[in-house]
Protein backbone atom coordinates (compact mmCIF):
# COMPACT_ATOMS: atom_id res chain seq x y z
CA UNK A 1 0.00 0.00 0.00
CA UNK A 2 1.08 3.59 -0.52
CA UNK A 3 -0.35 6.18 1.84
CA UNK A 4 -0.81 3.79 4.75
CA UNK A 5 2.80 4.38 5.74
CA UNK A 6 1.88 7.88 6.85
CA UNK A 7 0.13 6.62 9.93
CA UNK A 8 2.71 5.23 12.31
CA UNK A 9 2.62 4.05 15.89
CA UNK A 10 4.89 5.79 18.35
CA UNK A 11 7.51 3.07 18.77
CA UNK A 12 9.37 1.29 15.97
CA UNK A 13 9.34 -2.50 15.94
CA UNK A 14 12.51 -3.78 17.57
CA UNK A 15 14.07 -6.39 15.24
CA UNK A 16 14.95 -9.82 16.56
CA UNK A 17 18.63 -10.74 16.41
CA UNK A 18 20.39 -13.91 15.35
CA UNK A 19 21.42 -14.57 18.92
CA UNK A 20 17.94 -14.36 20.44
CA UNK A 21 16.44 -16.53 17.70
CA UNK A 22 19.19 -19.03 17.06
CA UNK A 23 17.02 -21.83 15.83
CA UNK A 24 15.77 -21.58 12.28
CA UNK A 25 12.19 -22.34 13.32
CA UNK A 26 12.29 -19.53 15.84
CA UNK A 27 13.71 -17.18 13.22
CA UNK A 28 10.83 -17.98 10.89
CA UNK A 29 8.32 -17.35 13.67
CA UNK A 30 10.01 -14.04 14.42
CA UNK A 31 9.90 -13.01 10.77
CA UNK A 32 6.23 -13.87 10.57
CA UNK A 33 5.54 -11.94 13.76
CA UNK A 34 7.43 -8.90 12.47
CA UNK A 35 5.55 -9.08 9.19
CA UNK A 36 2.22 -9.32 11.01
CA UNK A 37 3.06 -6.35 13.21
CA UNK A 38 4.34 -4.34 10.28
CA UNK A 39 1.05 -4.74 8.42
CA UNK A 40 -0.80 -3.26 11.38
CA UNK A 41 1.96 -0.68 11.77
CA UNK A 42 1.50 0.60 8.24
CA UNK A 43 -2.25 0.33 7.83
CA UNK A 44 -3.34 1.49 11.26
CA UNK A 45 -5.59 -1.51 11.73
CA UNK A 46 -6.39 -3.23 15.00
CA UNK A 47 -6.59 -1.45 18.30
CA UNK A 48 -3.89 1.05 17.35
CA UNK A 49 -5.91 2.74 14.63
CA UNK A 50 -4.57 5.47 12.38
CA UNK A 51 -2.26 8.17 13.69
CA UNK A 52 -2.11 11.84 12.69
CA UNK A 53 1.28 13.56 12.96
CA UNK A 54 1.58 17.35 13.08
CA UNK A 55 4.84 19.26 13.51
CA UNK A 56 5.09 22.36 15.70
CA UNK A 57 7.87 24.83 16.44
CA UNK A 58 7.45 24.25 20.16
CA UNK A 59 5.78 21.62 22.30
CA UNK A 60 2.71 22.90 24.18
CA UNK A 61 3.78 24.09 27.61
CA UNK A 62 0.30 24.54 29.08
CA UNK A 63 -3.00 22.73 28.57
CA UNK A 64 -5.17 25.19 30.46
CA UNK A 65 -7.91 26.02 27.91
CA UNK A 66 -8.71 29.37 29.52
CA UNK A 67 -5.26 30.68 28.61
CA UNK A 68 -4.37 28.62 25.50
CA UNK A 69 -3.43 31.15 22.84
CA UNK A 70 -0.83 30.04 20.31
CA UNK A 71 -1.27 27.33 17.70
CA UNK A 72 0.22 24.24 19.44
CA UNK A 73 -1.72 24.87 22.66
CA UNK A 74 -4.97 25.61 20.82
CA UNK A 75 -4.68 22.44 18.74
CA UNK A 76 -4.04 20.43 21.90
CA UNK A 77 -6.92 21.79 23.97
CA UNK A 78 -9.35 21.77 21.03
CA UNK A 79 -8.90 18.01 20.82
CA UNK A 80 -8.57 17.40 24.58
CA UNK A 81 -11.71 19.27 25.62
CA UNK A 82 -15.36 19.50 24.61
CA UNK A 83 -17.45 22.62 24.98
CA UNK A 84 -21.19 23.12 24.80
CA UNK A 85 -20.78 23.61 21.05
CA UNK A 86 -18.21 22.68 18.42
CA UNK A 87 -17.39 24.04 14.96
CA UNK A 88 -18.02 21.49 12.22
CA UNK A 89 -16.65 21.12 8.67
CA UNK A 90 -19.12 23.71 7.38
CA UNK A 91 -17.90 26.28 9.93
CA UNK A 92 -21.23 25.96 11.74
CA UNK A 93 -21.62 25.67 15.50
CA UNK A 94 -23.17 22.32 16.42
CA UNK A 95 -24.05 20.95 19.84
CA UNK A 96 -21.34 18.97 21.61
CA UNK A 97 -21.69 18.66 25.39
CA UNK A 98 -25.09 20.32 25.13
CA UNK A 99 -28.13 18.20 24.38
CA UNK A 100 -30.31 21.21 23.54
CA UNK A 101 -30.58 24.95 24.02
CA UNK A 102 -33.09 27.79 23.89
CA UNK A 103 -32.72 31.51 23.23
CA UNK A 104 -35.03 34.12 24.72
CA UNK A 105 -37.15 36.27 22.41
CA UNK A 106 -34.90 39.29 23.01
CA UNK A 107 -31.77 37.26 22.18
CA UNK A 108 -30.18 37.98 25.55
CA UNK A 109 -30.55 34.68 27.41
CA UNK A 110 -29.13 31.33 26.26
CA UNK A 111 -30.13 28.25 28.25
CA UNK A 112 -28.29 24.96 27.63
CA UNK A 113 -29.17 21.48 28.82
CA UNK A 114 -26.18 19.15 29.14
CA UNK A 115 -26.13 15.64 27.76
CA UNK A 116 -26.49 12.88 30.30
CA UNK A 117 -23.40 10.89 31.25
CA UNK A 118 -20.73 13.52 30.58
CA UNK A 119 -17.45 12.87 32.37
CA UNK A 120 -13.81 13.82 32.55
CA UNK A 121 -11.16 11.32 31.53
CA UNK A 122 -10.00 9.51 34.67
CA UNK A 123 -6.50 10.46 35.68
CA UNK A 124 -3.87 7.77 36.24
CA UNK A 125 -2.84 7.22 39.86
CA UNK A 126 -5.58 9.57 40.99
CA UNK A 127 -8.14 8.05 43.32
CA UNK A 128 -10.75 10.77 43.18
CA UNK A 129 -13.03 11.16 40.18
CA UNK A 130 -14.46 14.61 39.50
CA UNK A 131 -17.99 14.93 38.11
CA UNK A 132 -18.61 17.12 35.07
CA UNK A 133 -21.55 19.40 35.77
CA UNK A 134 -22.99 22.72 34.62
CA UNK A 135 -21.01 24.43 37.38
CA UNK A 136 -17.79 23.61 35.50
CA UNK A 137 -18.92 25.69 32.52
CA UNK A 138 -19.75 28.54 34.88
CA UNK A 139 -16.36 28.36 36.59
CA UNK A 140 -14.50 28.39 33.27
CA UNK A 141 -16.05 31.74 32.33
CA UNK A 142 -15.46 33.10 35.82
CA UNK A 143 -11.78 32.23 35.40
CA UNK A 144 -11.68 34.05 32.05
CA UNK A 145 -12.60 37.26 33.88
CA UNK A 146 -10.24 36.84 36.81
CA UNK A 147 -7.38 39.32 36.57
CA UNK A 148 -4.81 36.72 37.58
CA UNK A 149 -5.85 34.44 34.71
CA UNK A 150 -4.91 37.01 32.05
CA UNK A 151 -7.11 35.10 29.63
CA UNK A 152 -6.93 35.98 25.93
CA UNK A 153 -10.65 35.15 25.75
CA UNK A 154 -11.78 38.02 27.95
CA UNK A 155 -12.64 40.26 25.00
CA UNK A 156 -14.41 37.38 23.24
CA UNK A 157 -16.94 37.16 26.07
CA UNK A 158 -17.05 40.87 26.91
CA UNK A 159 -20.72 40.97 25.89
CA UNK A 160 -21.75 38.86 28.87
CA UNK A 161 -23.81 40.76 31.39
CA UNK A 162 -21.57 41.99 34.20
CA UNK A 163 -18.38 41.44 32.20
CA UNK A 164 -17.51 45.10 32.74
CA UNK A 165 -17.51 44.56 36.50
CA UNK A 166 -20.71 46.51 37.13
CA UNK A 167 -22.61 43.51 38.48
CA UNK A 168 -22.74 39.74 38.73
CA UNK A 169 -21.28 37.90 35.76
CA UNK A 170 -24.03 36.67 33.44
CA UNK A 171 -23.44 32.93 33.68
CA UNK A 172 -25.10 30.56 36.13
CA UNK A 173 -26.01 26.91 36.76
CA UNK A 174 -29.54 26.49 38.17
CA UNK A 175 -28.90 22.74 38.42
CA UNK A 176 -26.24 20.19 37.46
CA UNK A 177 -27.39 19.93 33.85
CA UNK A 178 -28.38 23.52 33.05
CA UNK A 179 -26.13 26.43 32.08
CA UNK A 180 -27.56 29.92 31.54
CA UNK A 181 -25.75 32.81 29.85
CA UNK A 182 -27.09 36.36 29.95
CA UNK A 183 -25.84 38.86 27.37
CA UNK A 184 -25.81 42.64 27.40
CA UNK A 185 -26.92 42.76 23.76
CA UNK A 186 -27.83 40.14 21.13
CA UNK A 187 -24.82 38.34 19.67
CA UNK A 188 -25.39 36.27 16.50
CA UNK A 189 -21.97 34.64 16.92
CA UNK A 190 -22.42 33.53 20.53
CA UNK A 191 -22.78 29.82 19.71
CA UNK A 192 -19.50 29.95 17.77
CA UNK A 193 -17.79 31.68 20.68
CA UNK A 194 -18.84 28.90 23.06
CA UNK A 195 -16.80 26.49 20.91
CA UNK A 196 -13.58 28.36 21.73
CA UNK A 197 -11.14 27.06 24.38
CA UNK A 198 -12.02 29.78 26.87
CA UNK A 199 -15.49 28.28 27.32
CA UNK A 200 -14.30 24.71 27.93
CA UNK A 201 -15.28 23.28 31.35
CA UNK A 202 -13.03 23.61 34.38
CA UNK A 203 -13.74 21.78 37.63
CA UNK A 204 -13.22 24.25 40.48
CA UNK A 205 -12.28 21.65 43.09
CA UNK A 206 -9.66 20.10 40.82
CA UNK A 207 -8.38 23.53 39.82
CA UNK A 208 -7.85 24.53 43.45
CA UNK A 209 -6.29 21.14 44.21
CA UNK A 210 -3.75 21.80 41.42
CA UNK A 211 -2.37 24.67 43.51
CA UNK A 212 -1.34 26.93 40.64
CA UNK A 213 -0.15 24.11 38.38
CA UNK A 214 -3.40 23.56 36.47
CA UNK A 215 -2.67 22.36 32.94
CA UNK A 216 1.10 22.28 33.45
CA UNK A 217 1.42 18.49 33.62
CA UNK A 218 -0.57 15.37 32.85
CA UNK A 219 -1.37 15.00 36.55
CA UNK A 220 -2.89 18.49 36.72
CA UNK A 221 -4.84 18.35 33.45
CA UNK A 222 -8.47 17.26 33.76
CA UNK A 223 -9.98 17.05 30.29
CA UNK A 224 -13.28 15.84 28.85
CA UNK A 225 -12.54 15.62 25.14
CA UNK A 226 -12.90 13.00 22.46
CA UNK A 227 -9.14 12.41 22.86
CA UNK A 228 -7.24 11.82 26.09
CA UNK A 229 -3.67 12.70 27.03
CA UNK A 230 -1.45 9.65 26.55
CA UNK A 231 2.03 11.14 26.84
CA UNK A 232 3.66 14.55 27.13
CA UNK A 233 7.39 15.18 27.01
CA UNK A 234 10.00 17.47 25.47
CA UNK A 235 9.52 15.82 22.07
CA UNK A 236 5.79 16.26 21.78
CA UNK A 237 2.25 15.78 23.00
CA UNK A 238 0.48 12.52 22.22
CA UNK A 239 -3.30 12.12 22.34
CA UNK A 240 -5.37 8.98 21.83
CA UNK A 241 -8.97 7.81 21.70
CA UNK A 242 -10.73 4.47 21.38
CA UNK A 243 -10.92 3.01 17.90
CA UNK A 244 -14.24 3.43 16.09
CA UNK A 245 -14.58 2.63 12.42
CA UNK A 246 -12.21 4.69 10.29
CA UNK A 247 -11.78 7.52 12.83
CA UNK A 248 -8.22 8.66 13.41
CA UNK A 249 -7.34 7.45 16.89
CA UNK A 250 -4.04 9.15 17.65
CA UNK A 251 -2.87 12.76 17.38
CA UNK A 252 0.89 13.32 17.60
CA UNK A 253 1.86 16.98 18.08
CA UNK A 254 5.62 16.67 17.68
CA UNK A 255 8.53 19.08 17.78
CA UNK A 256 9.79 20.06 14.35
CA UNK A 257 13.47 19.18 14.44
CA UNK A 258 14.12 19.72 10.74
CA UNK A 259 16.91 22.11 9.92
CA UNK A 260 14.75 24.34 7.74
CA UNK A 261 11.18 25.28 8.64
CA UNK A 262 10.40 27.36 5.53
CA UNK A 263 10.20 25.74 2.06
CA UNK A 264 12.92 27.07 -0.23
CA UNK A 265 12.89 26.75 -4.03
CA UNK A 266 15.53 24.65 -5.79
CA UNK A 267 18.74 26.61 -6.51
CA UNK A 268 19.29 27.92 -10.01
CA UNK A 269 21.46 25.97 -12.41
CA UNK A 270 25.15 26.33 -11.58
CA UNK A 271 24.51 27.53 -8.03
CA UNK A 272 26.72 26.02 -5.35
CA UNK A 273 24.70 24.20 -2.71
CA UNK A 274 25.56 22.35 0.49
CA UNK A 275 26.00 18.61 0.19
CA UNK A 276 23.83 17.75 3.18
CA UNK A 277 20.26 16.85 2.13
CA UNK A 278 17.59 19.31 3.21
CA UNK A 279 14.87 17.70 5.36
CA UNK A 280 11.51 17.46 3.65
CA UNK A 281 9.11 20.18 4.75
CA UNK A 282 5.50 21.05 4.00
CA UNK A 283 3.97 19.09 1.15
CA UNK A 284 7.23 17.20 0.61
CA UNK A 285 7.13 15.95 4.20
CA UNK A 286 3.53 14.80 3.72
CA UNK A 287 4.42 13.01 0.49
CA UNK A 288 7.41 11.37 2.17
CA UNK A 289 5.28 10.11 5.04
CA UNK A 290 7.08 12.18 7.69
CA UNK A 291 3.87 13.95 8.72
CA UNK A 292 0.17 13.55 8.02
CA UNK A 293 -0.50 17.21 7.27
CA UNK A 294 1.44 20.44 6.95
CA UNK A 295 1.16 24.06 5.87
CA UNK A 296 2.83 24.90 2.58
CA UNK A 297 2.46 27.12 -0.45
CA UNK A 298 -0.82 26.32 -2.17
CA UNK A 299 1.02 25.48 -5.39
CA UNK A 300 3.14 22.84 -3.63
CA UNK A 301 0.18 20.57 -2.87
CA UNK A 302 0.19 18.95 -6.30
CA UNK A 303 -2.11 15.93 -6.27
CA UNK A 304 -2.28 15.79 -2.48
CA UNK A 305 -5.59 16.76 -0.81
CA UNK A 306 -5.44 20.36 0.38
CA UNK A 307 -7.44 23.24 1.82
CA UNK A 308 -6.22 26.53 0.27
CA UNK A 309 -6.45 29.87 2.05
CA UNK A 310 -4.91 33.34 2.00
CA UNK A 311 -4.34 34.74 5.48
CA UNK A 312 -0.89 36.29 5.22
CA UNK A 313 -0.05 39.83 4.13
CA UNK A 314 3.56 40.80 3.49
CA UNK A 315 4.24 44.43 4.26
CA UNK A 316 7.03 46.94 4.70
CA UNK A 317 7.12 48.57 8.12
CA UNK A 318 8.93 51.86 8.63
CA UNK A 319 10.42 53.14 11.87
CA UNK A 320 8.80 56.56 12.04
CA UNK A 321 11.19 57.66 14.79
CA UNK A 322 14.08 57.52 12.33
CA UNK A 323 14.68 61.02 10.93
CA UNK A 324 14.95 59.84 7.32
CA UNK A 325 11.61 58.03 7.60
CA UNK A 326 9.80 60.54 9.79
CA UNK A 327 7.95 62.11 6.86
CA UNK A 328 4.66 60.53 5.84
CA UNK A 329 5.42 61.45 2.22
CA UNK A 330 8.75 59.59 2.24
CA UNK A 331 7.09 56.46 3.60
CA UNK A 332 4.22 56.63 1.10
CA UNK A 333 6.68 57.07 -1.76
CA UNK A 334 8.80 54.10 -0.69
CA UNK A 335 5.73 51.91 -0.16
CA UNK A 336 4.08 52.81 -3.46
CA UNK A 337 7.31 52.27 -5.36
CA UNK A 338 7.89 48.86 -3.73
CA UNK A 339 4.38 47.77 -4.65
CA UNK A 340 5.22 48.32 -8.31
CA UNK A 341 7.34 45.21 -8.84
CA UNK A 342 5.73 42.90 -11.37
CA UNK A 343 7.51 39.53 -11.16
CA UNK A 344 6.11 37.75 -8.12
CA UNK A 345 6.82 34.15 -7.07
CA UNK A 346 4.10 31.55 -7.44
CA UNK A 347 1.61 31.92 -4.60
CA UNK A 348 2.14 35.66 -4.17
CA UNK A 349 -0.22 38.35 -5.45
CA UNK A 350 -0.38 42.14 -5.18
CA UNK A 351 -2.13 43.34 -2.02
CA UNK A 352 -4.99 45.83 -2.12
CA UNK A 353 -5.05 46.31 1.64
CA UNK A 354 -3.54 45.10 4.90
CA UNK A 355 -6.36 42.78 6.02
CA UNK A 356 -5.88 39.47 4.16
CA UNK A 357 -8.61 37.87 1.98
CA UNK A 358 -9.32 35.08 4.50
CA UNK A 359 -11.04 37.56 6.83
CA UNK A 360 -14.81 37.67 6.52
CA UNK A 361 -17.31 40.23 7.78
CA UNK A 362 -20.98 39.32 8.13
CA UNK A 363 -20.38 36.05 6.29
CA UNK A 364 -18.78 37.63 3.23
CA UNK A 365 -15.17 38.16 2.22
CA UNK A 366 -13.99 41.50 3.57
CA UNK A 367 -11.69 42.27 0.65
CA UNK A 368 -14.40 41.52 -1.91
CA UNK A 369 -16.78 43.80 -0.02
CA UNK A 370 -14.55 46.87 0.33
CA UNK A 371 -12.04 46.60 -2.50
CA UNK A 372 -8.69 48.36 -2.41
CA UNK A 373 -7.87 50.57 0.55
CA UNK A 374 -4.39 51.48 -0.64
CA UNK A 375 -3.59 55.21 -0.45
CA UNK A 376 -3.65 57.13 -3.73
CA UNK A 377 -0.08 58.20 -4.50
CA UNK A 378 0.94 60.26 -7.52
CA UNK A 379 4.51 60.82 -8.68
CA UNK A 380 6.61 58.86 -6.17
CA UNK A 381 9.79 60.77 -7.07
CA UNK A 382 8.24 64.15 -6.37
CA UNK A 383 6.56 62.81 -3.24
CA UNK A 384 9.89 61.51 -1.95
CA UNK A 385 11.60 64.84 -2.71
CA UNK A 386 8.91 66.69 -0.75
CA UNK A 387 9.17 64.28 2.17
CA UNK A 388 12.94 64.48 2.46
CA UNK A 389 12.70 68.27 2.37
CA UNK A 390 10.19 68.14 5.23
CA UNK A 391 12.78 66.24 7.25
CA UNK A 392 15.49 68.75 6.32
CA UNK A 393 17.24 66.25 4.04
CA UNK A 394 18.14 65.97 0.39
CA UNK A 395 19.20 62.34 0.17
CA UNK A 396 18.96 59.03 1.99
CA UNK A 397 22.05 57.79 3.80
CA UNK A 398 22.92 54.46 5.38
CA UNK A 399 19.44 52.94 5.52
CA UNK A 400 19.23 49.22 6.23
CA UNK A 401 16.32 46.98 5.21
CA UNK A 402 15.77 43.79 7.20
CA UNK A 403 13.99 40.80 5.70
CA UNK A 404 13.41 37.12 6.67
CA UNK A 405 15.94 34.50 5.67
CA UNK A 406 14.94 32.51 2.59
CA UNK A 407 15.58 32.56 -1.12
CA UNK A 408 12.05 33.66 -1.97
CA UNK A 409 12.19 36.65 0.36
CA UNK A 410 15.67 37.59 -0.83
CA UNK A 411 14.45 37.62 -4.42
CA UNK A 412 11.47 39.78 -3.48
CA UNK A 413 13.41 42.35 -1.48
CA UNK A 414 16.08 42.57 -4.17
CA UNK A 415 13.36 43.41 -6.68
CA UNK A 416 12.05 46.07 -4.30
CA UNK A 417 15.55 47.51 -3.99
CA UNK A 418 15.90 47.60 -7.77
CA UNK A 419 12.53 49.34 -8.03
CA UNK A 420 13.64 51.97 -5.53
CA UNK A 421 16.83 52.52 -7.50
CA UNK A 422 14.85 52.86 -10.70
CA UNK A 423 12.29 55.36 -9.37
CA UNK A 424 14.06 57.02 -6.44
CA UNK A 425 17.73 56.60 -7.30
CA UNK A 426 18.18 60.36 -7.51
CA UNK A 427 17.95 60.36 -3.70
CA UNK A 428 20.59 57.62 -3.21
CA UNK A 429 17.90 55.05 -2.52
CA UNK A 430 20.44 52.22 -2.50
CA UNK A 431 19.81 50.57 0.83
CA UNK A 432 21.68 47.78 2.60
CA UNK A 433 19.71 44.52 2.65
CA UNK A 434 20.15 42.15 5.58
CA UNK A 435 18.59 38.69 6.04
CA UNK A 436 17.54 37.81 9.59
CA UNK A 437 15.80 34.72 11.05
CA UNK A 438 12.08 35.50 11.20
CA UNK A 439 11.74 35.21 14.99
CA UNK A 440 14.73 37.50 15.48
CA UNK A 441 13.32 39.93 12.91
CA UNK A 442 10.00 40.13 14.72
CA UNK A 443 11.65 40.82 18.07
CA UNK A 444 13.94 43.42 16.49
CA UNK A 445 10.98 45.28 15.00
CA UNK A 446 9.08 45.03 18.28
CA UNK A 447 12.03 46.65 20.07
CA UNK A 448 12.13 49.51 17.55
CA UNK A 449 15.78 48.85 16.68
CA UNK A 450 15.40 48.97 12.89
CA UNK A 451 14.74 51.33 9.98
CA UNK A 452 12.78 49.37 7.35
CA UNK A 453 11.67 45.74 7.57
CA UNK A 454 9.74 43.28 5.42
CA UNK A 455 7.37 41.25 7.59
CA UNK A 456 4.48 38.78 7.21
CA UNK A 457 1.29 39.55 9.14
CA UNK A 458 -1.26 36.80 9.77
CA UNK A 459 -4.39 37.12 11.94
CA UNK A 460 -4.63 34.80 14.93
CA UNK A 461 -8.42 34.83 14.66
CA UNK A 462 -11.12 35.68 12.14
CA UNK A 463 -11.60 39.05 13.84
CA UNK A 464 -10.56 41.84 11.45
CA UNK A 465 -10.88 44.41 14.21
CA UNK A 466 -8.41 42.56 16.42
CA UNK A 467 -6.02 42.33 13.48
CA UNK A 468 -6.03 46.11 13.01
CA UNK A 469 -5.86 46.81 16.74
CA UNK A 470 -2.38 45.31 16.96
CA UNK A 471 -1.15 48.48 15.22
CA UNK A 472 -2.68 50.97 17.68
CA UNK A 473 -0.63 53.06 20.12
CA UNK A 474 2.34 53.21 17.77
CA UNK A 475 3.04 49.48 17.84
CA UNK A 476 5.73 48.21 15.43
CA UNK A 477 6.40 51.58 13.80
CA UNK A 478 6.21 54.37 16.35
CA UNK A 479 3.47 56.00 14.26
CA UNK A 480 0.70 57.27 16.50
CA UNK A 481 -2.70 58.49 15.38
CA UNK A 482 -5.49 59.52 17.71
CA UNK A 483 -7.95 59.06 14.83
CA UNK A 484 -6.86 55.49 14.13
CA UNK A 485 -6.79 54.54 17.81
CA UNK A 486 -10.29 55.97 18.24
CA UNK A 487 -11.61 54.04 15.24
CA UNK A 488 -10.06 50.85 16.60
CA UNK A 489 -11.64 51.34 20.01
CA UNK A 490 -15.06 52.01 18.49
CA UNK A 491 -14.83 48.86 16.37
CA UNK A 492 -13.77 46.82 19.40
CA UNK A 493 -16.99 47.80 21.13
CA UNK A 494 -19.13 46.39 18.33
CA UNK A 495 -20.23 42.77 18.21
CA UNK A 496 -20.76 42.79 14.48
CA UNK A 497 -18.91 45.69 12.82
CA UNK A 498 -19.85 46.51 9.25
CA UNK A 499 -17.23 46.20 6.54
CA UNK A 500 -17.31 49.90 5.68
CA UNK A 501 -16.35 50.92 9.23
CA UNK A 502 -13.50 48.42 9.27
CA UNK A 503 -12.38 49.80 5.91
CA UNK A 504 -12.29 53.34 7.29
CA UNK A 505 -9.90 52.28 10.05
CA UNK A 506 -7.75 50.35 7.57
CA UNK A 507 -7.68 53.39 5.29
CA UNK A 508 -6.56 55.67 8.13
CA UNK A 509 -3.76 53.28 9.07
CA UNK A 510 -2.44 52.92 5.53
CA UNK A 511 -2.68 56.66 4.82
CA UNK A 512 -0.07 57.19 7.55
CA UNK A 513 2.43 55.27 5.45
CA UNK A 514 4.01 53.57 8.46
CA UNK A 515 3.03 50.17 7.12
CA UNK A 516 2.76 49.40 3.42
CA UNK A 517 1.07 46.15 2.30
CA UNK A 518 2.80 44.62 -0.71
CA UNK A 519 1.63 41.06 -1.31
CA UNK A 520 -0.73 38.33 -0.19
CA UNK A 521 0.64 34.81 0.13
CA UNK A 522 -1.49 31.80 -0.79
CA UNK A 523 -1.05 28.80 1.47
CA UNK A 524 -2.75 25.48 2.01
CA UNK A 525 -3.23 22.75 4.56
CA UNK A 526 -1.78 19.77 2.68
CA UNK A 527 -2.89 16.32 3.83
CA UNK A 528 -2.06 12.71 3.16
CA UNK A 529 -4.32 10.80 0.75
CA UNK A 530 -7.20 9.13 2.55
CA UNK A 531 -7.45 11.70 5.35
CA UNK A 532 -10.85 13.37 5.47
CA UNK A 533 -13.12 15.45 7.70
CA UNK A 534 -10.41 17.49 9.42
CA UNK A 535 -11.88 20.77 10.65
CA UNK A 536 -9.31 23.43 9.83
CA UNK A 537 -9.08 26.99 11.10
CA UNK A 538 -6.34 28.91 9.24
CA UNK A 539 -6.14 31.48 12.01
CA UNK A 540 -3.62 29.81 14.25
CA UNK A 541 -3.70 27.40 12.54
CA UNK A 542 -5.93 25.02 14.50
CA UNK A 543 -6.95 21.47 13.56
CA UNK A 544 -9.86 19.57 15.09
CA UNK A 545 -9.80 15.79 14.52
CA UNK A 546 -13.15 15.04 16.15
CA UNK A 547 -14.61 13.73 12.90
CA UNK A 548 -11.33 13.05 11.07
CA UNK A 549 -11.03 9.70 9.31
CA UNK A 550 -8.42 7.72 7.42
CA UNK A 551 -9.66 5.36 4.75
CA UNK A 552 -6.38 4.58 3.02
CA UNK A 553 -4.80 6.37 0.13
Amino acid sequence: MSSGILFLHHRPIRPFTERTCSMRFHRILCLLLCLFLAVGFLTGCGSGGASFTWRVDHVPANLDPQIAQDSPERIAVTNLYRGLTRIDENSEAVLDCAESYTVSADGLTYTFTLKDGLAYTKLKKHEKEYPLTAADFVFSIERVFREETASPYRDLFANLKGADGTGALGVSAPDERTVVYQLSSPDPAFLEKLAQPGAMPCNEEFFEHSAGAYGLSAATTLANGHFYLYNWNENGLFLRRSASGSLITSLRIVLDTTAQATPTPEPASGTSVAQNPTPATGAAAVAAGDVTAAIDEASAAGSLPSIPYTSTTWALVFNCEDRQLSSQNVRLALGASAAGIEQLPTGFSAADGLIPPAIQVNGSGYRDAVGSQMPAVGDVKELCRTGLSEAGLQRFSGIQVLYPEGTVYQTLIEQVSQQWQKELGAFSAYFTLKAVPLDELKSTVASGDYQIALLPFSPTSADGTAFLQQFTDGAFTGWESAAFDSQGNQLAGQLDPVASELAQAEQTLLAGGAISPLWYQDQALVMAPGVEHVVFDPFGPVLDLTWATYTGG
